[in-house]
């Protein structure tokens, strides 16, 4: 298996999700035999991200990341922002989020779209602020959204680096550079494998190792060779075989440098 006796994080799984949540003993049991022994598990509403506080408290080797998900939007709003506050005061939440912007699915009828926007716009500003306050990193959600989104992190000072992580990375290499001149690391997925990636595989290239990270986005986007299937940590090597693939370094490289970005962004211990 590829990753044995090596170390590996998984930055970015939803391990509350009903996918997982019906058999995390076995989840958890897999990916701690992948090598995957840290998992930040996120929250995209105050339902998930209180069972992602209660589960990483439970669990050795899991941490929780809380927020509201702009695609959950009109569902969460500003109201729920003191839930996520006070969740956020936990000692094993390491970030703010899944927070970002989506405008991949907006409502047909301009005004309707107009407003969707607004509300995910302040729900971005106020978890940006949260973040800050607290210092703690944002884990950001971008989907057919990236001027707006890009315009709002510019104006964001966080006055620390790295602040952040673009989660899911799936842009070009001008959206790349642009999100590590903000000081953000980027994440990938398990698109990254996809047959029809070579272009994504290309910005990984670019991209210095310095400043990647690698997450499944479980129970999501499972990876070559187990696409379609559902998603889980353990498959976390198979993303990172083709990293090392494309960056022709071997895989130890690969788990050794990603682990430290990892742990330094979260604050892992």
């Amino acid at each position: 298996m590829v990753g044995w006796m090596l170390e590996w994080v998984d930055t970015h799984a939803h391990l509350t999700f009903p996918e997982l949540a019906s058999e995390l003993e076995g989840v958890l049991a897999r990916a701690r035999a992948a090598g995957v022994g840290a998992i930040v598990s996120i929250g995209c509403d105050p339902e998930s991200s209180q069972r992602t506080v209660a589960l990483a408290q439970a669990q050795p080797g899991v941490w929780a990341s809380v927020g509201l998900h702009p695609g959950y939007v009109p569902d969460v709003s500003l109201c729920d922002l003191k839930t996520i506050r006070a969740l956020a005061q936990e000692p094993k939440v390491v970030a703010i989020g899944e927070t970002g912007l989506d405008y991949y699915r907006l409502p047909s009828v301009p005004a309707d779209a107009a407003a969707i926007i607004r509300q995910q716009k302040d729900l971005l500003w106020a978890q940006l602020d949260l973040a800050r306050s607290l210092r703690k990193p944002v884990v950001i959600h971008n989907r057919s959204a990236d001027a707006d989104l890009m315009e709002i992190l510019r104006a964001h000072e966080p006055g620390f680096v790295p602040w952040g992580v673009m989660h899911c990375f799936s842009g070009d290499s001008r959206l790349a550079f642009e999100c590590l001149e903000l000081g953000l690391m980027i994440s990938f997925t398990g698109i990254l494998t996809f047959r029809n990636a070579g272009s994504l595989r290309e910005v990984a290239r670019q991209v210095p190792l310095s400043r990647i990270m690698l997450e499944t986005d479980a129970p999501y986007l499972a990876p070559v060779p187990h696409r379609g299937r559902r998603n889980e940590p353990s498959y976390l090597p198979a993303i990172a075989s083709v990293l090392a693939e494309v960056k022709n370094i071997s895989v130890e490289e690969v788990a050794r440098v990603t682990t430290d970005n990892a742990r330094a962004l979260f604050g892992l211990s």
